[in-house]
């Protein structure tokens, strides 16, 4: 019998505008089996301003009452410094990017939060695949979607 790895799936409507400067909010919806939560997908950008300074490109989502879904999923495993650097998150808009993801769990434990970053400086092939989906999805040709596997080595078998 295989083992099955839990995902969560988060998908957001495309948006169209100009250059990324600050942060866009899009409306999503995050998805493990038959529970979902709405979720907000930003993208955001945040610029040098001295000269000496690294801005950051970032890509995330919080997924609110996430302990529901602790049966299936190990947000857990992505918390803090300490979290999984595996390569576990699938973002496709035109074409799937594999990236590993940081996550936290916020202040008052009810939410998780899971992004990818890439520094504006020092990291040119994270931040080229960071940068792919932002701009595929700024671009408007499709929904973010955003594939979230668990560390945890086995799923329930009504997956």
């Amino acid at each position: 019998m295989a083992m099955l790895r839990a995902a969560l799936l988060a998908t957001c409507m495309p948006w169209t505008g100009s250059a990324l400067a600050g942060a866009v909010s899009l409306p999503g919806k995050a998805t493990i089996g038959s529970e979902s939560r709405t979720i907000a997908m930003t993208l955001g950008c945040t610029m040098p301003a001295p000269r000496n300074a690294v801005g950051v490109l970032s890509i995330g989502f919080d997924v609110p009452d996430f302990q529901t879904f602790g049966k299936w999923f190990d947000f857990e495993a992505f918390d803090g410094p300490a979290g999984t650097l595996e390569r576990l998150t699938e973002i496709t808009v035109a074409r799937g990017v594999r990236l590993p993801v940081a996550g936290h769990i916020t202040v008052g434990g009810t939410s998780v939060h899971l992004s990818v970053n890439a520094s504006m400086r020092g990291d040119s092939a994270r931040l080229r695949k960071v940068r792919a989906p932002a701009e595929a999805a700024s671009a408007g040709t499709g929904a973010l979607r955003w594939r979230q596997e668990s560390p945890r080595g086995s799923a329930p078998q009504s997956w």
